[in-house]
């Protein structure tokens, strides 16, 4: 039996001559059973999706726990402790990093240097291991190599949840805003399913970390709020970071309409800060005990970025409802 889809359009069964007699748009109307056909797809699609989605942010899980885990292992074996001081502490942290980057450097060349003699483009001669990796180099190299092979079982789902994208109604509009693409709209659908489902952009904001409740932030609760306060924000750390990485791939593509937005966004806090009487600084030169007199440039940044952030989910909302 041939594998090719089939053609779900109704077949006609009346009597030759009646088409005739029949408007265009009404023959090119999909008949109910169509449509259901074509929401069961979609729901396929989207559950698909969601799946995939699921799969790759486990192997990103796992190669950030190796990663953590590896400088955490350098760092004490190379003395930190709590009770060093802080300058200390972090000469030891910098010296751990320099370790891994130099572990990073010298598999890539090793790799390289593999593919070629593999080519026969050259000798398999692995170049010599740093001094400050070689002590630590039975840790640090077979880690790093391992990372590589998360990474490529990362990538199976990831292309994956690209390609089904692609199949959803929305996904030319997708196509056509520069840094988010194919696999931007996988990941929320993986993390919002079906954006119909939502009554109105708000509901998708809430579900992606980036609504205002009871006049506050999601998620900006202060610690000490009770747990009926925590529960009415519904917040999702882990969730709400897959829609920054989004939001910094939109303001970093260039001369954009949504690196735009978030100029103009950044300009309108900054006078309105001033406008409150507030002065407008880095937050390294804000002094200690006269935070209220200031607003960083880091708050602003944020509050610009969640502007364009919440623009991308209501296009896109619109746009699915409109698909």
């Amino acid at each position: 039996m041939s594998d090719r889809r089939e053609d779900h359009r109704p077949v006609d069964t009346r009597p030759e001559g009646v088409l005739d007699t029949v408007s265009a748009s009404e023959r090119d109307q999909p008949s109910t059973a169509t449509q259901a056909v074509h929401v069961a797809s979609l729901a396929e699609t989207i559950a698909t999706i969601r799946a995939a989605h699921r799969e790759r942010c486990f192997w990103m899980e796992q190669r950030k726990r190796a990663d953590l885990s590896l400088g955490a292992y350098l760092r004490t074996v190379l003395g930190w402790t709590l009770d060093k001081p802080l300058a200390e502490r972090n000469a030891i942290r910098k010296q751990a990093q320099e370790i891994i980057d130099s572990g990073e450097k010298y598999v890539r060349e090793s790799r390289r240097v593999v593919n070629r003699a593999t080519k026969g483009k050259g000798p398999a001669m692995l170049p010599d291991i740093p001094d400050a990796l070689r002590p630590f180099a039975h840790i640090v190299v077979p880690q790093i190599e391992m990372r590589g092979k998360t990474d490529e079982l990362e990538a199976v789902p990831t292309k994956a949840m690209t390609r089904l994208a692609e199949q959803l109604p929305v996904h030319q509009w997708a196509l056509g805003v520069r840094g988010f693409g194919a696999l931007g709209l996988a990941i929320i659908v993986g993390e919002a399913g079906d954006l119909g489902n939502y009554a109105n952009p708000a509901k998708l904001w809430k579900r992606m970390g980036v609504a205002v409740i009871d006049g506050k932030r999601q998620g900006g609760l202060l610690k000490t709020a009770a747990k009926s306060e925590w529960t009415a924000h519904g917040y999702n750390r882990v969730r709400r970071s897959r829609l920054y990485t989004i939001g910094s791939a939109l303001i970093m593509s260039g001369e954009t309409p949504y690196r735009q937005v978030y100029l103009d966004r950044k300009r309108y806090e900054t006078e309105r800060a001033q406008a409150e009487g507030l002065t407008v600084a880095p937050a390294a030169k804000i002094p200690k005990n006269r935070h209220e007199e200031y607003r960083s440039l880091g708050h602003i940044d944020n509050r610009a970025r969640r502007y364009v952030e919440k623009r991308l989910l209501r296009d896109l909302w619109r746009a699915w409802i409109n698909s």
